[in-house]
């Protein structure tokens, strides 16, 4: 009987694969590169167990030098709720739409698991360049008589206005993964980034756009499970299998590689084991922390009682309170231990009542309100539009402001004589560098008191006209058209340019009230961003036709091309593009008159 084991070796610049065969007194093996095919050599020995002896020999000496084990058994992979194997028939349909058999790997996956959630959800990309892991999202699933996000026959059908042929979607959240079906690649497991620009006319992935991520599905499942530990020797046991050691005492790399997964029952539980050994974990420093979402209260309670720093910060300065915030049982283990409700969280300098607000966690949100959290925080543009979108979140914290602003201030604000804007003045002498960094933010709601200090320097100031293209602040999304009205009567140019070279319109898209007052100051409608998009293709893949409406009524063309991104989309979206088709139909009507 012939026994078959596989490697594959990447550092991101030499990609191989490697098999051997051991049957009776021969062994072969075969070797290649990644997605190729392979070559053979075989050789004969005296007896099966020096057949056998020398295969293990041969097989150590590829582990030394950094060969991988095919071994997706490693991979722990949630089954989906209420899922059901895919049957022989269904399969059998699905190759007979496909017009080609699937490889056996891939068959024998959806026969046995049908698709889920893999732990970990990323895989590790070497040679790409700024890209370490990519998400994977699901492993689709075949279940056809009830087509929806992540069933094969719909990911399918929508895929295919995106990939090139010969490409059966497996996997993918807003990145997709596909299994070649084409005869020199069969079997491999492709990547398609959502944000290249190697697309043709129609929106659909060049075939140059594809990396080839592994050779087969097997190795991509693979890939998947090592893509947290693979480089961390204490995680593999003396023969390079999983698992540590026996007698070996786990590290604390071993308890950071294992947070990083998803907190499944299984994998809580695992952590638990190793906190036990590893305790106190009072030792653990801010920066030391990993990067992770805690929802788990079984979890934060195992690490809180062996000595964890509730005030910890993690590699991206975020603290613990921020990294639960969407979950109150996990909140309500922190409050007790006075943790600072107020205190800013990484880059974006978030409360964890941002953070909530932002995951629409709105159990959450309500109990970190009544703990004490502000809930009249300036919210950068990103949660804003969250907050906009979710109406009984909405209502939930403006409920919050009403009570909070009812609370009696130690200095009340003074009132306008004319009953509007109330305008603070600015304690030092104004000027245009300060005006721009205050404008760094992402936007100031019309409701927030922050905006009183900006228009307030904007007024002292008077004349904006000087500021110059790429003097401008980079800003997602400008919503505030009571500060935009301040600053064009100051004599803002209407078709400034951020840093980014993105025009002054494409940051006020998905606010229609600026985007009229742009146009009535003279902004043209049709001035392209560095990646050649106008304020009416930005519109389309916000999916704001409101905006869209706007932009047209001021002149907008919507027969121009779309391209990047936009064009991406636009592919994607049936009713945009029945909204854009009869809105070039319009304008070529129009135009004949």
């Amino acid at each position: 009987m012939a026994t078959t084991r596989r490697f594959f070796f990447d550092d991101g610049s030499s990609r191989k694969q490697w098999r051997l065969t051991v049957k009776g007194k021969t062994h072969t093996v075969a070797y290649g590169r990644i997605g190729q095919a392979t070559r053979e050599t075989q050789k004969s020995f005296a007896s099966p167990s020096a057949a056998k002896a020398a295969a293990d020999k041969l097989i150590a000496t590829k582990q030394r030098d950094g060969y991988i084990e095919v071994r997706p058994e490693q991979l722990e992979i949630t089954n989906r709720k209420g899922g059901r194997k895919a049957t022989e028939g269904q399969i059998e349909l699905l190759e007979q739409r496909l017009g080609c058999e699937l490889p056996a790997e891939y068959r024998d996956f959806l026969s046995r698991q049908n698709g889920g959630r893999p732990n970990p959800n990323f895989v590790t990309m070497r040679g790409v360049p700024l890209i370490e892991n990519a998400g994977v999202g699901d492993l689709f699933h075949l279940q056809p008589t009830k087509p929806a996000a992540s069933e094969l026959t719909y990911e399918l059908e929508h895929a295919a206005r995106l990939l090139p042929p010969g490409h059966l979607p497996i996997a993918g959240d807003s990145d997709l993964y596909s299994l070649s079906l084409s005869t020199k690649t069969r079997g491999a497991v492709y990547w398609w980034f959502h944000e290249t620009e190697d697309v043709d006319d129609e929106g659909r992935f060049l075939e140059s756009a594809g990396y080839l991520l592994a050779g087969s599905f097997d190795e991509f499942l693979t890939r998947i499970a090592i893509s947290l530990d693979s480089a961390d020797e204490e995680l593999a046991s003396p023969d390079g299998s999983r698992g540590r050691g026996v007698g070996s005492r786990p590290t604390i790399r071993t308890l950071f590689k294992l947070l990083k997964h998803t907190h499944t029952p299984t994998k809580v539980k695992e952590i638990e084991q190793v906190v036990s050994q590893l305790k106190p974990l009072d030792a653990v420093q801010d920066g030391e922390w990993p990067f992770i979402n805690i929802s788990e209260p079984k979890l934060l309670s195992c690490l809180l009682k062996a000595g964890l720093n509730p005030e910890i910060r993690d590699t991206d300065r975020q603290t613990l309170l921020w990294q639960s915030a969407s979950s109150v049982p996990c909140i309500e283990l922190l409050l007790p231990l006075g943790v600072d409700l107020e205190r800013r969280s990484g880059s974006e300098a978030e409360t964890a009542l941002m953070r909530a607000i932002f995951l629409e966690a709105i159990p959450a949100v309500r109990r970190l309100i009544k703990a004490g959290a502000n809930p009249t925080v300036r919210l950068p543009s990103y949660t804003s539009s969250v907050v906009k979108r979710n109406r009984e979140l909405g209502k939930v914290l403006e409920q919050a402001r009403v009570a909070w602003n009812k609370k009696p201030k130690p200095r009340p604000a003074r009132q306008a004589n004319e009953g509007t804007v109330t305008t603070a003045k600015p304690k030092n002498k104004p000027s245009l560098t300060k005006l721009l960094r205050l404008m760094k933010c992402d936007f100031l709601p019309e409701s927030d008191e922050g905006q009183d200090e900006v228009i307030a320097m904007i007024l002292a100031l008077g004349d904006l006209s000087e500021i110059q293209d790429g003097q401008w602040p980079i800003i997602d999304r400008f919503e505030n058209p009571t500060l935009l009205q301040h600053l064009l009567e100051a004599k803002l140019n209407p078709n400034l340019r951020d840093k980014r070279g993105r025009p002054l319109l494409n940051q006020c898209v998905g606010h229609p009230a600026c985007i009229d007052l742009l146009v009535k100051f003279g902004a043209d409608v049709e001035a392209t961003d560095d990646n050649g998009e106008t304020p009416f293709m930005q519109a389309s893949y916000r999916g704001d036709e409101d905006c869209m409406g706007r932009l047209l009524d001021a002149g907008a063309d919507p027969t121009r091309e779309f391209t990047g991104m936009a064009k991406v989309l636009l592919n994607m979206d049936e009713e945009m593009q029945e909204f854009v088709e009869a809105a070039r139909k319009k304008w070529l009507r129009r135009k004949k008159r």
